[in-house]
């Protein structure tokens, strides 16, 4: 339906358009071509851009017109090879001719015959073409349209036949008054090419211009030689110009096409990559993925079905070894790749053994283990339940053991091998792999979005929080209090969504906790959610306000909100302002509690049945800080407060006192020394408490968007991080396990090597070929294993908003009427998601929704669709409070349903609250959509424009089809007044099959030294801050002794971390000279200090700061970063076209 509205013929071949259109080339919004200089008006080329609103995180838009004058296409035309065996080919063309004519059907008011646009479809004679080197002169395709010519060239070389044919019309324009101008435009034209004997292979793969390996560095050369071997069979065999291009072949992943052709709206279904299960690999029969299974079978039963891993992928990596000699599999030229690839999975399959051996062999892991995977087991079930309570597809009354089945409660094969691989190295705290202080491994999971990496690391999580419960008292540090995990992400959106996925898990292990004291503790697990505060509160007192206004119905603070979770993870009933308390020290215990909002009180985090801890989140930083939680969710920005704030130092463990009613202490935190009984507490006096153990796992979550300036800042804060985490056990140093996470990356290991000055190690990795890397299979598309579809338009020579305009009234118009024949069915595609490039882009678009779009479709009837009323509309982008964002995500979640639409109109005539919400029509994102939104109904996206980054664009378009409910559809409206968005247009079908191929490579420097300028003064002070006590206090900083030993250890850790980064003499030099003025400027203040004190942040009166917030003014030596996203200001170039400007004389 959408096709054949944008390009038609939308009545069939011999069509008649309504006699209200008054022209076909505004009938259709691509596929044709226009009479020769037919000239775009200047009024034809307005941007999509507004003025509106600032960037944020999001992009800034590019310009979408030409420069100067411009024409609407009069040919297209596409490049191909053929073999060079071959000596003639055959030419298909075929096109309609829009004529004026008296309708036979339809009629004016008077009842005379209307006079209307009918189709004539032209079939042109197949023209066989000889091949010999030359220029063809242009040919006549069809006697009776002389004017509408082949032309093109063939060249000979040694891959074949270079041929390239252009479709040109070159009729007159008709400018004369009432004449029928539409007769001389070509519509829907299609150029077909194949050889004399149909369905003979003659077409050959593009040679593209190769890279001259020998001039690249090692890690791109390696690179670049294995992208070679894995996507060896998807092969380009033909271009287009001005259009895109379609290759048939005989079979999947063949040497040769049969045919090329033309294609106006070309298509691409990206296959789903799926977990390899027994019915694939028959060596997998008897392993159980099932969570309940593994928690519960007896040891010699869960090693038993563990080892069928091991030896199902050690059989495999034998078959990919043999393929080196196998002539099909055509890896001549590609064997260094090939040999490369087979020793990482290699290595792969032996961390895999060795996490099995340490479960069968090690009691405490074997626990922690099954504490996972029953705690994973609980989180499964219950996330499906709750989602169906709110979807209201069942009730609380049904429970949950409904959904507690083997099918909702199982691994895929890849997140239980990823567990595996890193259980050694999280047990054993001297384990190489953790703690040597140049070849620790970072793990990485690459795999595709959607593919379950968040559940990976999630059962990670819960194996790390059971094994320091398990392990006790280590080295004088407790670890059943104290952050055991943290857990970052750059954007705002993304921190939220797995926050919400997060609290199940730590819900389900807080259960299982509370039913085993003995064995887990007195010390409830927590989940901490530390971010911006413009999101979530920093202090009590902010929660308690914001609660307070919105109860009275005011103005939303601009402090953000505690409420961050708006239905219980657990059971699924609601949670509103009036479920949430705020018991505020020093009278009460200090805690912002949620707790579940069920009225029944059957949930077992409702105030009834867990008092004054409700859920176990935290959202506000004065408690966090207090109550250090199992695990942190944060954003990296958050941690260049930690030169700031010296409470910070608490969550790595680096407490010194412990208030048994409101927490630990550091000497930052001002809270008295006793506080007497109150409230039914009773009197309690802070005592004197030894460090906390400090995190032990680090989890970086989509890695690619560290890089650029964020990239920079942060791998120079994580200097800081990776010390604070650290800590000396039998006199060796442990430090933290780093894990990351990410579909789309390139330069991997140099950027790890820069950011957590740790080896990489990729998993799953890949094998000889992009299909089958053990752990991942492509699925063929089809019936059971749809793809995601993209679908590309580009029309030319219309303004760009118009594309705009007709491409969502076609999507929706289309959708409206598969809901309007099936019903709920056809619930994946009734909400459109709008990607953009940027902020004023989508602005724009807004516009258009709320005007000409919801006007068209209340006629979209009239042209093949359906009616449709948009009802709602709403935006994802930086504007959006923290208060806004967890109430979209949740009425992203409410579906389309014609039952749910009669019980909403009754409740309306009743007056009677609704039960369900209206779900949304269309909703418009940034890049805040492009990363950790799960949202599993949605099916449909635009995208406005080729994103600027491969990355982007497959994270973006990744966010729909991800339910079995409904394959994903894609549209990209290309501006064909840019180059970028032109070639990939042209080139569309190859680049999809590798987008995974095209990701660009990273860029992180942070020993840099523009970075260095920006950022090492806030990664002294913090480390100069946090590392101890004695210089924790606010106005501590002007007491810093010259023969401090702190000074010589700090500068030691950030000398050796520059060096072992770059392995770079140079580097480390630079940072010791800065780090010596740095601390003789420190020193200088302190030692003047008369009328004043040195403070580290100014309080008023008579302290001064010592760091110094980053704004217009001059860089000082302690100018400090308030976040890490904002490194440098923006300069506006103000263009001066006067007379008097730069002149040469």
């Amino acid at each position: 339906m959408v096709v054949r509205d944008l390009i038609g013929p939308a009545g069939g071949q011999d069509e008649e358009l309504d006699q209200h259109e008054d022209h076909t080339y505004q009938r259709y919004l691509v596929g044709m071509l226009a009479p020769k200089g037919s000239e775009v008006s200047g009024g034809e080329l307005d941007e999509l851009a507004t003025g509106d609103g600032d960037e944020g995180e999001e992009g800034a838009p590019e310009s979408g017109v030409p420069a100067g004058g411009t024409y609407f296409p009069s040919s297209m035309g596409l490049s191909f090879v053929v073999a060079s065996e071959i000596n003639e080919i055959v030419v298909e063309a075929d096109w309609g001719q829009y004529l004026r004519v008296k309708s036979a059907r339809q009629v004016k008011k008077d009842g005379s015959p209307a006079n209307v646009w009918k189709r004539s479809p032209i079939v042109a004679p197949a023209m066989v073409l000889p091949l010999t080197d030359t220029t063809m002169a242009p040919v006549q395709l069809h006697p009776d349209h002389p004017d509408v010519l082949l032309q093109g060239r063939i060249r000979s070389t040694s891959d074949g036949w270079v041929v390239t044919l252009f479709m040109v019309n070159q009729q007159e324009e008709r400018k004369g008054r009432g004449e029928p101008r539409d007769e001389v435009w070509v519509f829907q034209p299609k150029l077909r090419v194949h050889a004399s004997k149909l369905g003979q292979p003659v077409f050959v793969q593009r040679k593209s211009a190769k890279s001259d390996l020998s001039k690249m560095d090692a890690l791109t050369r390696e690179e670049t030689e294995t992208l070679e071997m894995l996507y060896r069979h998807q092969r380009e065999f033909a271009v287009g110009h001005g259009i895109s291009v379609h290759s048939t072949l005989t079979e999947p992943l063949a040497e040769r096409a049969t045919m090329v052709e033309t294609e106006w709206v070309p298509k691409f279904d990206v296959p789903q990559q799926t977990p390899r299960s027994a019915a694939d690999d028959e060596n997998l029969t008897g392993l159980t993925m099932d969570m309940k299974a593994l928690a519960e079978l007896p040891t010699a039963g869960l090693i038993a079905s563990l080892r069928h891993i091991e030896t199902a992928y050690r059989i495999w990596i034998k078959a990919e070894e043999a393929k080196l000699t196998m002539q099909v599999e055509a890896l001549a030229g590609h064997e260094d790749a090939a040999r490369r690839a087979i020793k990482n999975c290699r290595r792969a399959l032996e961390r895999i053994k060795a996490g099995i051996s340490l479960i069968e062999t090690n009691p405490l892991a074997e626990e922690a283990f099954r504490f996972a995977n029953r705690a994973m087991w609980k989180q499964r079930i219950h996330s499906t339940f709750s989602r169906k309570v709110r979807k209201k597809a069942t009730t609380i009354e049904a429970g949950v053991d409904t959904e507690d089945s083997a099918r909702n409660r199982s691994w895929r094969l890849f997140q239980v091998a990823f567990v595996l691989i890193n259980l050694p190295s999280l047990t054993d705290l001297h384990h190489p792999d953790r703690s040597h202080e140049t070849d620790a491994v970072a793990d990485l999971l690459w795999f595709a979005t959607g593919g379950g990496k968040t559940e990976a690391y999630l059962g990670l999580t819960a194996y790390t929080l059971a094994l320091r419960r398990l392990q006790g008292v280590v080295e004088g540090r407790r670890g059943d209090h104290g952050v055991a995990v943290l857990m970052r992400y750059t954007l705002r959106l993304l921190t939220l969504q797995q926050f919400q996925r997060a609290t199940a898990l730590i819900c389900a292990c807080e259960t299982i906790r509370r039913a085993d004291t003995a064995k887990w503790g007195e010390t409830p697990f927590r989940l901490g959610l530390w971010v911006g505060g413009k999101t979530t509160p920093n202090k009590l007192a902010g929660a308690a306000n914001a609660l307070r206004q919105k109860s009275m119905g005011g103005k939303p603070s601009g402090t953000g909100t505690p409420l961050q979770i708006t239905t219980c993870p657990w059971c699924g009933s609601e949670i509103r302002e009036q479920h949430l308390r705020v018991y505020e020290a020093p009278s009460d215990i200090g805690r912002c509690v949620t707790y579940c909002g069920d009225s029944l009180g059957r949930c077992e985090f409702t105030e009834r049945n867990s008092p004054k801890e409700g859920l176990p989140v935290m959202v506000v930083d004065e408690e966090i800080y207090r109550r250090p939680p199992s695990l942190l969710i944060a954003t990296v920005d958050k941690f260049a407060q930690m030169p700031w704030n010296g409470q910070t130092q608490m969550l790595f463990g680096k407490v010194n006192e412990v208030c048994d009613r409101h927490g630990f202490l550091s000497p930052e935190v001002d809270d008295g020394s006793f506080h007497p009984a109150r409230n039914g507490l009773p009197s309690v006096k802070n005592r004197p408490h030894s460090p906390l153990r400090p995190p032990d796992l680090i989890i970086q979550d989509e890695l690619h968007l560290i890089s650029g300036p964020l990239g920079s800042m942060v791998g120079l804060y994580e200097a800081a991080v990776d010390e604070l985490c650290s800590w000396e056990v039998d006199g060796k140093k442990v430090r933290p396990k780093v894990v990351a996470s990410t579909a789309t990356i390139r330069r991997a290991p140099d950027q790890v090597q820069k950011l957590f000055v740790r080896r990489l190690e990729v998993f799953p990795p890949q094998g000889t070929s992009i299909r089958d890397s053990f752990f991942a299979l492509q699925r063929p598309t089809g019936a059971e294993y749809p793809g995601r579809r993209y679908l590309g338009v580009s029309a030319f020579g219309r303004r760009y908003p118009v594309a705009m305009i007709r491409s969502y009234v076609a999507h929706m118009g289309a959708a409206q009427a598969l809901y309007e024949k099936y019903d709920s069915l056809a619930d994946p595609w009734m909400t459109l998601a709008g990607y953009f490039n940027s902020i004023r882009e989508l602005a724009g678009t807004r516009r258009l929704v709320e005007d000409d779009i919801r006007a068209r479709l209340r006629d979209a009837d009239q042209r093949g669709l359906a009616k449709r009323r948009v009802r709602a509309l709403e935006e994802m982008t930086s504007r959006k409070s923290g208060t806004d964002i967890p109430k979209i995500l949740e009425r992203l979640e409410a579906t389309f349903s014609q039952a749910l639409e009669v019980q909403r109109a009754a409740e309306r005539k009743a007056n009677q609250p609704m039960t369900s919400a209206v779900p949304y029509d269309v909703v418009l994102a940034t890049n805040m959509i492009s990363v950790g939104v799960d949202i599993e109904r949605l099916g449909l996206m635009l995208v406005a424009g080729q994103p600027k980054n491969t990355s982007e664009y497959i994270q973006a378009t990744s966010r729909v089809g991800r339910s079995n409910d409904g394959p994903g559809l894609v549209c990209t409206v290309f501006n064909w007044a840019r180059p970028r968005d032109l070639s990939h247009y042209e080139r569309f079908e190859h680049y999809h099959e590798t987008f995974y191929k095209h990701v660009e490579a990273l860029s992180v420097t942070p020993f840099s030294a523009r970075a260095l300028d920006r950022g090492l003064s806030g990664v002294m002070v913090a480390l100069m801050r946090l590392c101890d006590d004695h210089l924790n206090a606010n106005l501590k900083a002007g007491e810093v002794a010259d023969t401090d030993p702190l000074w010589a250890k700090v500068f030691d850790v950030l000398i050796k971390r520059a060096a072992n980064a770059t392995h770079d003499p140079a580097v480390a030099a630079r940072i010791k000279d800065m780090l010596d003025r740095r601390r003789d400027e420190w020193l200088s203040r302190v030692h003047n200090q008369k009328d004043h004190k040195l403070a580290y942040k100014s309080e008023g009166g008579a302290t001064v700061g010592l760091l110094v917030e980053a704004g217009d003014a001059d860089w000082e030596p302690f100018t400090c970063l308030n976040s890490l996203r904002d490194v440098e200001g923006t300069v506006d170039l103000v263009l001066d076209q006067r007379a008097t400007g730069l002149r040469a004389d």
